[in-house]
């Protein structure tokens, strides 16, 4: 034990006790020094005059003058009373230097005598000049960086530098006591200058004495930037100084004379005074950190060190769990806690998580299946890529061999880091048909979930799988659809970034490329109408392949000679329109197909089909409702959103909201001209309709003869204005 660290912690007795013994076995003073500055910033130093001037009385009587006008001049420095300790701190500095060539000098400059304006100050420029001798290092903030002192003039206290850029200066010493600062020789930067190569192997073989010589500089205790400062200034920053702070760091955490608070880029490090139980000192700060996302933090940079003791690994993981059952905390940190536990204890599950996915999985499933049931739900908020794959594993622990069935039918609801792995053991287990399946019905509603289209493309695409799937150039259409739709979305998100590389890479690689193979058979009015939604934006490779793709096609195309869009076989509609029409489908395929298929059933119970009616119109039924499935679902492949439609100016297309006068009866109206399924907006007309075709491609004040079942009717367009979609 030391007066420093009794000092600090306030134990009084035991501190006199301490320097009792100090004064019997006339042991140097340097902790002594240390202990009044502790004791003075405590307000504490008045119980401590009459052992001081007691010890500065036995240190005179030794002859150790140097030492008795140090400890009196730490008391006045530490805020002991200046009148009573003033003269003593005068008359045994005149003992310790008296006889000095400079003292003359020295205290006329630094004012070191009675009736001085300040003693402190003296006393404090007094020691800061006596610091200074032939081979002191100085710093100068201002750029001229360190430097030796070569020589120093007693007689005119003149002080001549070298500095590190080989800058040699003559300086006044009063002057450089007031502008460099004088560094002790444990600063690293005194090292840097005398033997930078030795401090080079130092920094690699001793990262924590390195750190210890950078906190001594702050007193013992220093955050991140300071620390990050100060070795920049010995030359180690970039890579270097972040592989060095790891291991800083990490050995700092795993030492009982250190305490690390705070996470791998904020964080604060401390010499302590007494040795503490590291394991317990981590315990602490986890507990007492600002929540459990700034935990999980700590701990899993802990955990990305290589020699992190055991006793530690433990104790970081124990208290991380303790800290995500907090039902306060954010699901999304607890599922992040979780997964990390799971990973560090060799795939065991913790039993919070277990219980948490149960109950989501015995929850009923939503009636609407474009809604995730629950348990899908808590696995798509999982953070993390790497988090996400091993959520697969989470589905086997929960619903054992029947998983793969609950995988099939909810796939389009993985998340990001679930799609690859799923993919994969889906196809294992033999459900490339499924995949099939959601991958077509991805591609009529590419915006559903951009990154399972994604991976199925990858995987449906590669395979060449033709069967039951839209064509080429319609695939191409929902793709580049989806790739416009990531580039508007994804500025600031790192996830839709890298989706949009992912579908960039698959489109565009390879010879030919994917995105070629595709438009083999499109015509030019479908080439045209994907040069018009890429240019609402998209990301760059792709725009690329497709201009040089056209350019392949014929000059032509690139110079507009383009059909309008409307034209094209596509069936252009809403988003709001697209998903009525969608939930129709599932309304006949969710609900009155497995219906009629059940009256069929009870029909054939009743026996000799021949004469039975119910069976005929169950039959008959089946076929209306099959058809009219077939019917939407090919419609719904043929679909585009007006919202990615390169709508023209002052034209008259679908999209846009149209005033006109009928020139016989002088009446005016509005319409919007929409998609076929946009039938609830008050206004909308389908642009498939007699009145919208006979007005498509007019501009303001263009006139036309309309043909409707009703008769003709002349019309004069008197406004154009893009519909509110």
């Amino acid at each position: 034990m030391t007066l420093s660290i009794f000092a600090n912690e306030d134990n009084w007795q035991a501190f006199d006790d301490a320097w009792t013994d100090l004064m019997a076995q006339e042991g140097p003073i340097d902790d002594l020094i240390s202990a009044l500055e502790i004791a003075g910033g405590k307000r504490r130093l008045t119980r401590c005059l009459p052992m001081m001037r007691e010890h500065a009385e036995q240190l005179a009587g030794l002859s150790r003058h140097t030492e008795c006008a140090t400890l009196l001049g730490a008391a006045v420095r530490a805020g002991g009373p200046i009148g009573e300790l003033g003269p003593l701190l005068l008359s045994y500095s005149q003992a310790a230097w008296g006889a000095e060539d400079w003292w003359n000098a020295f205290i006329e400059h630094a004012e070191l005598r009675e009736g001085a304006p300040d003693l402190r100050k003296s006393w404090e420029r007094f020691e800061e000049m006596r610091g200074y001798s032939v081979g002191s290092v100085v710093f100068h903030p201002a750029g001229w960086g360190c430097g030796e002192v070569l020589t120093l003039n007693s007689t005119d206290l003149e002080v001549e530098i070298k500095f590190v850029n080989g800058r040699k200066d003559r300086f006044p010493l009063r002057t450089a006591v007031e502008i460099f600062e004088r560094l002790p020789e444990t600063d690293l930067r005194v090292q840097a200058l005398r033997d930078p190569v030795a401090l080079k192997k130092r920094i690699k073989a001793e990262p924590l004495e390195i750190l210890r010589s950078v906190l001594l500089r702050y007193d013992g205790k220093a955050a991140t930037p300071a620390i990050k400062n100060a070795l920049s200034q010995i030359g180690v920053d970039g890579s270097s100084w972040t592989n060095w702070w790891r291991k800083a760091r990490l050995a700092a955490e795993n030492n009982e004379w250190f305490r690390v608070s705070g996470n791998a880029t904020r964080a604060e490090v401390e010499i302590l005074r007494r040795a503490v139980d590291p394991v317990e000192g981590l315990k602490r700060q986890l507990l007492h950190a600002q929540g459990l996302s700034d935990a999980l933090s700590r701990v899993r940079d802990l955990l990305g060190g290589t020699k992190l003791e055991q006793a530690a690994r433990i104790a970081a993981l124990e208290t991380l769990e303790e800290l995500a059952t907090d039902v306060k905390q954010s699901l999304d940190s607890r599922l992040a806690a979780w997964m990390l536990l799971r990973e560090h204890r060799e795939g065991s599950t913790p039993e919070e998580l277990t219980r948490l996915l149960a109950t989501a999985s015995g929850k009923p499933e939503p009636k609407d299946p474009s809604v995730a049931p629950e348990l899908w739900k808590i696995l798509g908020r999982i953070p993390g890529v790497r988090e996400q794959e091993k959520s697969v594993e989470l589905l086997e622990e929960i619903y054992g061999d029947a998983w793969v069935s609950d995988a099939v039918k909810h796939f389009p609801h993985a998340s990001p880091g679930a799609v690859k792995p799923l993919i994969e053991r889906l196809i294992e287990k033999g459900h490339q048909k499924e995949l099939a399946a959601h991958y077509g019905t991805l591609l009529a509603r590419p915006l559903r979930s951009p990154f399972v289209l994604i991976g199925l493309a990858r995987w449906a695409e590669d395979e060449k799988l033709e069967v039951d799937l839209p064509t080429g150039p319609q695939r191409a259409q929902a793709l580049i659809e989806l790739a416009v739709h990531l580039e508007a979305e994804r500025k600031g998100d790192t996830l839709m970034t890298r989706a949009t590389a992912r579908l960039s890479d698959l489109l565009v690689k390879g010879k030919p490329s994917r995105l070629e193979q595709l438009l083999v058979t499109a015509d030019s009015t479908a080439l045209l109408g994907l040069r018009a939604m890429l240019s609402r934006g998209v990301d760059d490779r792709l725009e690329t392949a497709l201009n040089d793709f056209l350019f392949s096609k014929g000059p032509g195309l690139l110079r507009g000679e383009e059909k309008a869009f409307w034209k094209s076989d596509r069936i252009w509609t809403t988003r709001s329109g697209l998903e009525r029409r969608d939930a129709e489908l599932r309304e006949l395929t969710e609900r009155k197909i497995p219906a009629n298929a059940e009256a069929i059933a009870r029909a054939a119970s009743y026996g000799d089909l021949s004469e039975n009616s119910e069976w005929e119109n169950a039959i008959a039924e089946q076929r209306m409702l099959t058809d009219s499935a077939a019917s939407i679902e090919k419609e719904l492949r043929q679909a585009s959103l007006l919202e990615n439609a390169a709508i023209p100016e002052d034209t008259v297309a679908p999209g846009t909201r149209v005033r006109y006068r009928e020139k016989v009866s002088g009446e005016t109206h509005e319409i919007e001209l929409l998609g076929p399924w946009d039938s609830q907006r008050p206004k909308a007309v389908s642009y498939r309709a007699p009145l919208a075709q006979g007005m498509l491609g007019l501009h303001t004040g263009g006139k036309a003869e309309i043909e409707l079942p009703s008769g003709m009717l002349q019309v004069e367009i008197l406004e154009i204005q893009l519909a509110g979609l």
